[in-house]
């Protein structure tokens, strides 16, 4: 018999909390870190982090550098509902 794999989703959002409090959560639903780099995206440096737990994906990214306003870390997800509805949560 064959396993039907769970439906997933698209969703990205900006968080408020700061970057740590968003990878610690990640950790704790079960991800591993899987990849990071830095990206140079309209003229900003970004550290981006890629996060796996099974089929589902997690990337957050956090703007790093000099800036006098906020920065929000940005996570998308590629998952279930379940684990979009956690960090939802932390929104």
């Amino acid at each position: 018999m064959v396993k039907k794999p769970k439906e997933q989703r698209l969703k990205s959002l900006a968080f408020y909390s700061p970057v740590e409090t968003v990878i610690e959560e990640v950790l704790n639903l079960g991800f591993s870190e899987v990849a990071s780099a830095t990206v140079i995206s309209d003229a900003k440096f970004w550290s981006k982090k890629i996060f796996k737990n099974g089929q589902e994906t997690v990337t957050v990214s956090d703007e790093i550098g000099d800036a006098d306003y906020l920065r929000d870390p940005v996570v998308t997800i590629c998952g279930g509902l379940k684990t979009i509805k956690a960090l939802n949560r932390l929104v």
